[in-house]
């Protein structure tokens, strides 16, 4: 559960963000991805809890970069965060046509080859390159529409604004009451239903699967529900390949009923399709959202191994 924030910081915040809006309307798509990267340079200097973080997972998943390799990435991290959060507040004001002009479409076969099953598709996706604009690509590509499990942000007035980002082309966010019943509906209907599964969850409610090597606590929801409801799953990945240009790839979906019964376990399919998103990981590595702490219970080990040497 999340501390209770003081509206003080809800509303300064809120400023910033109403600040950088300002800023991303009125610039194109290269003064947008300057302005944005060095935004990520001086958050990235700032340093603090999240650059550790950052540092931590880093040579966890690349020890092979070196020290002064992963500098490098976890500067580029920020200056990637940095370009694309400023880039959203650009498209909110976009068109489905403007949009799509800005975007190269992959893959769309896999697509049609899960939804010709007729039982409405699961979406895998992460927080790799610009999740946002792949949500938005696929509300306008499935016919049928698309809804995302999120979890709502802490601060009440940005998530309202992120809503309205995410619902420019009719999307829909489950993150509040009756989700599966929801979420089944969907389904039913053949549309789609987005399910992020990249970040740490608590240990009652998750199974342990390896990730990048090491053993990450993930939520099995995607994996019970596809193996529930028969849908197929299909990776998205929105990701970022210079100013004003995307490419959103759809892989080949993952059908659950063509597995057999110990790869339809919750650990052995989670497993699966944790190893899909560290694929796509490895290709754009200063894409991802190195800033989680996917890793906690090994860094706060490490931490405490380091005072007690």
């Amino acid at each position: 559960m999340s501390r209770r924030r003081s509206g003080v910081r809800n509303r300064a915040e809120y400023g910033a963000y109403l600040a950088a809006r300002f800023l991303a309307r009125h610039s194109g798509p290269r003064v947008t991805a300057r302005a944005g990267a060095a935004l990520g340079d001086l958050y990235h200097l700032a340093g603090g809890r999240r650059r550790k973080i950052v540092e931590f997972n880093l040579k966890l998943a690349f020890p092979e970069l070196g020290a002064s390799g992963r500098a490098r990435l976890a500067r580029e991290v920020s200056r990637h965060f940095g370009r694309v959060t400023l880039d959203a507040l650009r498209l909110m004001e976009a068109t489905p046509e403007r949009l799509l002009r800005e975007v190269h479409i992959e893959g769309r076969e896999n697509l049609e080859a899960g939804l010709a099953r007729g039982k409405g598709v699961f979406l895998l996706s992460c927080h790799i390159g610009s999740w946002e604009v792949a949500a938005l690509v696929a509300g306008l590509v499935i016919p049928a529409g698309f809804a995302v499990v999120n979890r709502p942000l802490d601060n009440p007035l940005l998530e309202a604004e992120l809503e309205r980002l995410r619902g420019l082309f009719g999307n829909r966010a489950l993150g509040k009451d009756n989700i599966t019943r929801e979420l089944l509906r969907q389904l039913k209907r053949g549309g789609a239903v987005g399910i992020l599964i990249d970040q740490r969850t608590l240990e009652d409610e998750g199974v342990q699967v390896p990730f990048f090597g090491h053993p990450a606590w993930t939520h099995p929801a995607l994996a019970r529900l596809s193996v529930r409801t028969g849908a197929p799953v299909v990776p998205i990945w929105g990701l970022w390949d210079g100013p004003g240009r995307y490419t959103v790839r759809f892989d080949p979906p993952v059908f659950p009923d063509e597995l057999g019964p110990a790869e339809r376990d919750d650990v052995a399919l989670t497993a699966l399709l944790t190893g899909l998103i560290e694929g796509v990981i490895r290709e754009r590595p200063a894409q991802w959202l190195w800033f989680h702490d996917r890793w906690r219970e090994l860094r706060l080990a490490a931490g405490a191994h380091r005072k007690n040497v």
